[in-house]
C-alpha cells in the first residue's frame, strides 16, 4: 500500500499525520533508510495541516440520499466467488451472499450464521441444523437444498475451479431434514468448519442449478447477504441495495446505508477527481500526493482497516540463483540488517498508533497457531559479523524480487542492506509471475504478501510455506504435513510451534509488516467494523457518522 499522510482539523486544535512515500529513484536506495524521520517530513506535515486550517469543508448531500458511493479499481462484470476470486470478490461477497458460520478472532469461537447450532459427532462428521426464517433476495425460502447443492456443486470432479483444493477433503454431503445436513469428510481435517466460515458462500440451488453456463450466476447475483444487486453492468457499473429481509447476526449485521453506487475506476488521477468533485465519498490505497489533495479539501478523513491476518515477509528459496544465500549465518544476517519497526513508520507512518511488526508466520488467533521463536532483533553490528563469520566480510549482491504493491517496504530494506555492505536492489513483477519466476529459480530474495487465506486457522500458513516446495527440507515437510491431520487444538499448536521455529532457526522466512488497507472517505462517513478479522472491509461494514 503507498504511504499516506493523514490530518484531522478540530475546533480548538489542528493535528495533522504525516507518512512519507518512501519511493526513490534507482541509485539512491543507500538515502532511504533514515528518511522518515528527516526534518523535511516535518515541515511537510505541518504546511498541510496550515492547508486544512484554511478551507472550509462545504456541505455533502449524499447522507441525505443514503447512498454511499464506492468505486472500485478491478474491472468487474461479475460477482463469483467460486469462478472468479479476486478483490472485487472480496470486498463484495460478504456483503452479497452468506456462510454457514461466523468465527470471533477475540475469543477464538465459531458463531451462529445461517447454522443455528453446529456440531462434530467424530473426527470426519460435522453437522448443521440451519435458521428457517431466512430469505433470499428474490424472496425465495432458504433451505437445506441450497447448501447440500452449493457444496456438492464445489466437489464435483466436472467442475474446474481455481481454489477446488479447499474442498477437496469432503467426502460426501447428505440432507437429514429440511432445515439439517451431514457433510463427511474422507479424513480428519482440524480445518473443516473453518471453511464453512470463509470461502464457502451458500449459493441458491433454484437459480444455479438452472443455468447451462455457470458464468452466467454472477452477472446476476442472488444471495441472503445484507445487500442485493438491483444493477449491475461492467461498463456503468453496480447499484447495490439494502437487502430488507436480512436478518441481523451478531457475527454480520446488516447494512445501514441504504444504498450503494459502485462505479469502475482503476485510473487513480481519475478517482482523485471524482472524490474533490463530489462524486464518490471513499477511496481505497490511496498514494500519499493524492491523498493530501483529498485531505487539503477539509473534507475527508483516512482511516485505517482493524487488524488483519495478512502480513508480508522476506524468504529465501532453496533453489535461487544467489549462492551465498545457501549458507544460514547470511540470511540470518540480512534479518538483523532490517529494522522492521522503521518498515511499520515506513508503510503506515503516524497512522501505525500502536501497531508492530509481525512476530510470526501465523497469528496466535489463528486455530493451530503456535511459535515461541522471534525474528532475529534489528542488530546491524551482528549483521556485519556473521557476514564476516560467512566468507562475506565485503558483503554480497543480493536482488529482491517483490510485487509492485511492496515496492516501498523493498526499497527501504535495500537501504538498511546496504548499510550492513549487502548491495540490495529490488526488482518487482506482477503477481501472477511469482511461481514462474520460483520455478526457473530466478528469486534470490522474495518479498511477499500473504492474506493467511482470510482464514483464522493455520493450515494455509503450513500449505503456504512448507508444503510449497520453497525450502528443501524434507524433515520440516514432513513435520509440518503431520500438523495438517491433528484434530486437538492445543496439541496440534505445539506441533505447529516446532515446524515454525525450526523455520526461524534456519532463517527461510521472517514476517516484516502487518497488512491493512487505507481508506480515505467523506467526513460523513464512518468504518463500522473494528473486529479484528482476516479479509477486508465490506461495504456492509460502512455507515453515516
Amino acid at each position: 500500500m503507498a504511504a499516506l499522510v493523514a490530518a484531522i482539523h478540530g475546533r480548538k486544535r489542528v493535528r495533522a499525520k504525516r507518512l512519507m512515500d518512501a519511493r526513490t529513484k534507482s541509485g539512491h536506495d543507500e538515502q532511504l533508510y533514515g528518511m522518515y524521520d528527516m526534518s523535511k517530513f516535518r515541515v511537510f506535515a505541518l504546511s498541510i495541516a496550515v492547508g486544512i486550517v484554511a478551507i472550509s469543508a462545504p456541505a455533502l448531500a449524499q447522507k441525505s440520499k443514503d447512498t454511499m458511493r464506492f468505486p472500485f479499481a478491478e474491472p468487474a462484470s461479475t460477482l463469483d466467488t467460486y469462478l472468479n476470486p479476486g478483490t472485487f470478490s472480496n470486498v463484495w461477497g460478504p456483503s452479497v451472499y452468506d456462510h454457514l458460520l461466523g468465527f470471533d478472532g477475540k475469543t477464538e469461537k465459531f458463531v451462529g450464521h445461517l447454522a443455528k447450532s453446529w456440531s462434530q459427532p467424530n473426527p470426519t462428521t460435522y453437522e448443521y441444523e440451519l435458521h428457517e426464517d431466512i430469505t433470499w433476495h428474490d424472496g425465495q425460502k432458504f433451505d437445506a437444498d441450497d447448501v447440500v447443492y452449493t457444496l456438492n456443486y464445489l466437489i464435483d470432479p466436472k467442475v474446474n475451479l481455481r481454489y477446488k483444493a479447499y474442498w477437496n477433503w469432503i467426502d460426501k454431503v447428505e440432507k437429514l431434514g429440511s432445515h439439517k445436513l451431514r457433510i463427511t469428510s474422507k479424513h480428519p481435517v482440524p480445518d473443516g468448519m473453518m471453511w464453512m466460515v470463509f470461502r464457502t458462500p451458500i449459493y441458491p440451488e433454484h437459480i444455479h442449478a438452472t443455468l447451462a453456463n455457470k458464468q452466467d450466476f454472477g452477472t446476476k447475483p442472488i444471495g441472503t447477504g445484507p445487500y442485493k444487486f438491483i444493477q449491475f453492468d461492467k461498463n456503468s457499473g453496480l447499484i447495490a441495495q439494502k437487502h430488507a429481509g436480512y436478518i441481523s447476526r451478531p457475527i454480520k449485521p446488516g447494512a445501514t446505508i441504504g444504498r450503494v453506487v459502485a462505479e469502475h475506476i482503476p485510473d487513480v488521477g481519475t478517482l482523485v477527481a471524482t472524490l474533490l468533485t463530489d462524486k464518490a465519498d471513499v477511496g481505497v490505497d490511496l498514494p500519499a500526493d493524492q491523498a493530501i489533495d483529498l485531505l487539503k479539501s477539509g473534507r475527508f478523513e483516512v482511516s485505517l482497516s482493524p487488524p488483519a491476518m495478512g502480513y508480508t515477509f522476506l524468504g529465501f528459496p532453496s533453489n535461487g540463483p544467489n549462492k551465498a544465500l545457501a549458507d544460514v549465518r547470511v540470511r540470518t544476517a540480512i534479518a538483523k540488517a532490517i529494522d522492521r519497526k522503521a518498515l511499520v513508520k515506513v508503510q503506515y507512518g503516524d497512522l501505525t498508533g500502536d501497531m508492530q511488526p509481525v512476530d510470526a508466520l501465523c497469528a496466535k488467533e489463528q486455530l493451530g497457531c503456535g511459535y515461541t521463536k522471534l525474528p532475529p532483533a534489528f542488530d546491524p553490528a551482528g549483521a556485519k559479523k556473521l557476514l564476516a563469520e560467512a566468507g562475506y566480510a565485503d558483503g554480497i549482491d543480493l536482488v529482491i524480487s517483490c510485487f509492485p504493491t511492496s515496492a516501498t517496504q523493498a526499497t527501504a530494506m535495500s537501504g538498511m542492506l546496504r548499510a550492513v555492505g549487502i548491495r540490495a536492489t529490488v526488482r518487482p513483477h506482477p503477481i501472477a509471475q511469482r511461481v514462474q519466476l520460483l520455478s526457473d529459480a530466478k528469486v534470490e530474495a522474495g518479498l511477499y504478501n500473504w492474506a493467511a487465506s482470510t482464514i483464522f486457522e493455520v493450515s494455509p500458513q503450513i500449505v503456504r510455506h512448507f508444503q510449497s516446495k520453497e525450502y528443501d527440507d524434507p524433515g520440516l515437510t514432513k513435520m509440518a504435513e503431520a500438523t495438517l491431520t491433528m484434530m486437538d487444538d492445543a496439541a496440534r499448536r505445539k506441533e505447529v510451534s516446532k515446524v515454525f521455529d525450526e523455520s526461524t532457526e534456519k532463517a527461510y522466512a521472517f514476517p516484516m509488516v502487518p497488512t491493512r488497507a487505507s481508506y480515505t472517505h467523506t467526513k460523513e462517513i464512518r468504518l463500522t467494523a473494528t473486529d479484528l478479522r482476516a479479509t477486508e472491509i465490506n461495504p456492509h461494514e460502512f455507515g453515516w457518522k
